[in-house]
């Protein structure tokens, strides 16, 4: 039998607080709650792309290190390399994570795993938060009493970051990668290339890397011969 991976091991650099959205404090104070065993023990966090959902899964091992919480943090891509069975020994007052969970969708055997972990927080034993692409009523889950059991916990939409937001996001990323960069620098990336979160921060990587070798500070000039 496939053994389950062992749980993903977390990015230290995001938290709650440098979580940008137009509802962040509403949505940080929900999964502090989780944690803090005074609001929803179940909360589902769904968007596309760049909506922040692996941060906000971070930064919720984060802050359950912070408050000694066991937190299980796992990518349902790496739960469909095991088996369901085995996927069910998690202590009393532990709390799950799992991102991307709409992949698991059409797989019986973890359906019905998670249908029964699920249960489990509803018995107060655990609390679960996941990640997902879309409204759970559109994913097409073969286990219906499974959708209306994610269906049961907080819902929570998440947007892409607009224009503003993006600079915003993009600034604070800088600044967790330790990158010196201008308001003029930063305005020329969003000006002159993909203005998707992801994208971005691929340039960022590669400004970075590229500083380091040439030792100069990121400019406008830096930027036109990496990128």
């Amino acid at each position: 039998m496939a053994q389950i991976p062992l749980p993903l091991s977390f990015d230290k650099r995001f938290s709650l607080e440098n979580y940008i959205a137009e509802n962040s404090a509403y949505i940080c104070q929900n999964l502090t709650a989780l944690f803090d065993e005074t609001g929803e023990p179940l909360i589902g966090l769904w968007g596309g792309i760049d909506s922040g959902k692996t941060h906000l899964l971070n930064a919720c091992a984060h802050y359950a290190r912070h408050c000694h919480v066991q937190f299980h943090l796992f990518d349902a891509l790496q739960l469909l390399e095991a088996e369901a069975q085995s996927f069910s020994d998690f202590p009393y007052g532990s709390v799950l994570g799992v991102d991307n969970l709409d992949l698991l969708a059409g797989n019986r055997d973890w359906e019905e795993q998670f249908y029964q972990l699920i249960n489990r927080v509803k018995s107060g034993e655990i609390r679960f938060v996941f990640t997902l692409s879309r409204n759970p009523r559109d994913i097409g889950f073969r286990l219906p009493d499974l959708k209306s059991r994610l269906m049961w916990g907080l819902l929570i939409s998440l947007n892409s970051p607009d224009d503003e937001q993006l600079s915003e996001v993009l600034k604070a990323r800088a600044k967790l990668l330790g990158l010196e960069m201008s308001d003029g620098a930063l305005n020329y990336l969003l000006t002159h290339y993909s203005r998707k979160l992801s994208e971005q921060m691929k340039l960022l990587y590669q400004l970075d890397h590229a500083s380091m070798s040439s030792k100069r500070k990121i400019t406008i000039p830096l930027i036109r011969e990496t990128c």
